[in-house]
């Protein structure tokens, strides 16, 4: 039943995200809230879409560790599900992603249009101080920026070392950074053809507020998600 009803969600979602996505090709001229409000319908399909035919439901936790005002948040990575999933609580995001993806087709210029800021993973300084620069002004257009800082996506008991570019951005940017862990790998595995049914946790930790040393932030920021991984996955495991 399992293996069906993944077949049956990747058919779907697949099917239903070339269809709308090659819709929305009119939008890229049209304005920026048009086409983040279609890309919020496309994410809400594809949420019901896991909750109806893979029977795989979702919780996120710790809402009220959002602060008020901007913030950057750390996300794991553990699977594709991560790059939607922070469309159903954060009303606009500014994701950080790796400059490859600009030329995938049919993504590249959606990601332009939603004000993504993507990054050179193999340049130097000068690319990690432009980074900063547009981390800085999207934070002050009030939107929250959403990154992974372990750069790739992880098996959900793995622990991943954590990039430099997380911590130049909280001791240049001087805003809250949100540590966020989740389980998503469990049911949702990176290049996995099966997902399995259940629910899948993401736990929002308190916000690490601006101004410690970058040795106590990297350790924070480490220790949160990566303890709260290993508690979400032994909650998943117990179910």
């Amino acid at each position: 039943m399992t293996l069906l009803r993944s077949l049956a969600f990747n058919i779907a979602a697949f099917g239903w995200s070339i269809f709308l996505l090659t819709a929305y090709i009119p939008l890229v001229i049209a304005s920026r809230a048009t086409m983040l409000s279609a890309i919020r319908f496309w994410a809400r399909s594809i949420f019901w879409l896991q909750r109806h035919v893979l029977s795989l439901d979702f919780e996120f936790r710790g809402l009220e560790n959002l602060p008020e005002g901007p913030f950057i948040v750390a996300s794991a990575h553990q699977s594709a599900w991560d790059t939607i999933c922070f469309y159903a609580v954060l009303r606009d995001p500014a994701f950080v992603l790796k400059k490859e993806l600009y030329a995938v087709p049919m993504f590249g210029p959606y990601a332009r249009k939603l004000g993504m800021i993507a990054i050179d993973r193999s340049a130097g300084a000068s690319e990690a101080r432009r980074m900063i620069r547009s981390v800085s002004s999207e934070l002050e257009a009030g939107r929250p920026v959403v990154i992974f800082p372990g750069g790739t996506r992880s098996a959900p008991d793995e622990v991943v070392e954590l990039k430099a570019g997380i911590s130049a951005l909280y001791r240049r940017c001087g805003v809250p950074v949100v540590p966020v862990s989740l389980n998503s790998g469990w049911f949702w595995g990176r290049r996995s053809f099966v997902k399995k049914p259940g629910k899948i946790l993401a736990q929002f930790h308190a916000a690490i507020a601006p101004g410690q040393d970058i040795a106590t932030f990297d350790d924070l920021l480490s220790s949160s998600i990566h303890g709260g991984n290993r508690a979400l996955l032994e909650e998943a495991r117990n179910r």
